[in-house]
């Protein structure tokens, strides 16, 4: 409103209602949505066989009803949908897969379908000497095949990386990388502040949930040569998420964080405004790269066409998504056992977000921080937080038992998918940092990489202190 008067939308403003802001109303019911991307590993330490992806499409359609709904070029299956709208895809390569689970009003569901279609296709790996990997990185991107999948959004992609960015063979970048994102639905109305609570959490996601350690590369000459300078550099600094490293130096749009607190959804409109096209058709079925330009910009111009829209989305840490949801995407893939902690987290904490808002303000006050939100998470990730330890563990420890509480009040016995943090004698500790901890008592990464795997809080958990440390050697896997 200005002057009592509702104000005109420019196009621009129209479109980015329409693709995003509009989808928030008229939900009914708040749900949750869980996609989650897990690395696929040949125990031979060679590519993917060709044979396993076959065998993980047709296990999915004998026994869970998918049906190939997406193809790629040469007429293979890249995504199947089953009855329950839950969708089995390849993430950007064959080397990681994804279950993008269907929204419902809660995590249990969710969860006992995932770990049904998971656990049934770890059998399936384990018949093929292949595994399915909880870590946020492929922990044998020295062997897998790089190229992206031949699908046109995924070829424009590609294009894009080769001509638009100072790599010239971006190919690498999708062998690496493997997220678990949160939907959360939010009303309009709390969409900034929910944005802005995020925003603030994304060193607590480092701390409780960084999961992708490079650690597995760092003998491997061939391999390290391959990569761009930018990251043969990074590759010397310890970091606990790779991942970060890997979105940071990719060079692709609409990627960084928002570090600015938004005052208004006017602002949350504009940031949408400002985010870069850089994919768009070709003109018949096909995407072609473009160097980015400004979305309200592109439609300011006179020839452009819905198609165009396709692939226009945000990759930020925290999104607002074309789903009409708060998207958490900075979270590495969890161990396999503990794969929906960071759902029910951030679940826990939008129910109770007026409290979790003013503890984190208080904290911030308090420690006198004023450094960006990215920052913060990196300083977290490398381990050089100014805060002292004690009052990150109290901090950190008070917003678990907030999103317990909330849990709790939602009355769905959602609590339980905290975990190990609902342990009184727990560590405020990241997997990452976990298994740095066994490195040094021991353990080789391939037995990190079979505990990560394991589909239960069994004595195979990272977080067990009694694994079955031959089993990885018995199950044929190298060590």
């Amino acid at each position: 409103m200005r002057n009592g008067k509702p104000m005109m939308r420019s196009s621009a403003e129209a479109l980015i209602y329409r693709l995003f802001i509009d989808k928030f109303a008229g939900k009914g019911e708040p749900c949750i949505g869980v996609e989650i991307e897990m690395p696929v590993v040949n125990l031979a330490c060679q590519a993917v066989e060709p044979g396993f992806i076959a065998a993980m499409l047709d296990l999915l359609k004998q026994r869970f009803a998918f049906t190939p709904t997406r193809f790629d070029q040469n007429g293979f299956p890249i995504e199947a949908v089953n009855p329950r709208q839950d969708a089995f895809s390849f993430e950007t390569t064959f080397n990681t897969i994804e279950f993008a689970m269907a929204k419902k009003p809660g995590i249990e569901q969710i969860a006992a379908n995932f770990y049904a279609y998971v656990t049934a296709l770890q059998e399936l790996a384990h018949e093929h000497h292949h595994l399915i990997c909880g870590m946020g990185i492929n922990p044998y991107a020295a062997y897998a095949d790089s190229k992206p999948l031949n699908s046109p959004v995924m070829l424009a992609k590609a294009e894009f990386l080769k001509n638009f960015t100072s790599h010239h063979d971006g190919e690498i970048f999708h062998a690496f990388s493997a997220a678990c994102q949160t939907h959360l639905d939010v009303e309009l109305s709390q969409l900034p502040d929910l944005l802005n609570l995020l925003g603030k959490l994304a060193f607590v996601d480092a701390m409780l949930f960084a999961n992708s350690l490079p650690f597995a590369y760092a003998g491997n000459r061939k391999f390290i040569a391959r990569l761009p300078a930018s990251l043969q550099r990074e590759m010397a600094h310890p970091t606990l998420c790779f991942r970060d490293i890997l979105w940071r130096l990719c060079e692709a749009p609409n990627v960084r964080p928002y570090d600015r607190d938004y005052a208004s959804l006017e602002e949350v409109v504009k940031h949408l405004l400002d985010l870069n096209i850089f994919i768009i058709s070709d003109g018949s079925s096909g995407f072609k790269a473009i160097p980015p330009v400004r979305f309200a910009d592109y439609i300011a111009r006179e020839r452009w066409s819905e198609a165009d829209l396709s692939c226009f989305r945000s990759l930020e840490p925290v999104a607002v998504s074309r789903h009409g949801t708060v998207e958490i995407r900075q979270t590495c893939t969890q161990p396999l056992a503990d794969s929906f902690a960071p759902a029910a987290f951030y679940t826990g904490i939008a129910e109770n977000i007026t409290v979790a808002s003013e503890m984190v303000h208080d904290f911030w006050q308090d420690n006198q921080i004023n450094i960006s939100n990215s920052q913060l998470r990196r300083q977290a990730l490398s381990r050089e937080m100014a805060t002292p330890a004690d009052r990150l563990r109290e901090f950190i420890n008070n917003l678990l038992a907030i999103a317990a509480a909330g849990l709790k009040k939602r009355k769905r016995g959602e609590d339980k998918y905290l975990g190990r943090f609902l342990k009184p004698d727990h560590e405020v500790k990241s997997p990452a940092q976990r298994q740095l901890d066994l490195l040094q008592e021991g353990w080789s990464f391939q037995e990190i990489m079979l505990a990560c795997s394991a589909l239960d809080e069994s004595g195979n958990s990272i977080w067990a202190n009694d694994m079955n440390r031959g089993k990885g050697e018995a199950d044929g896997l190298p060590v």
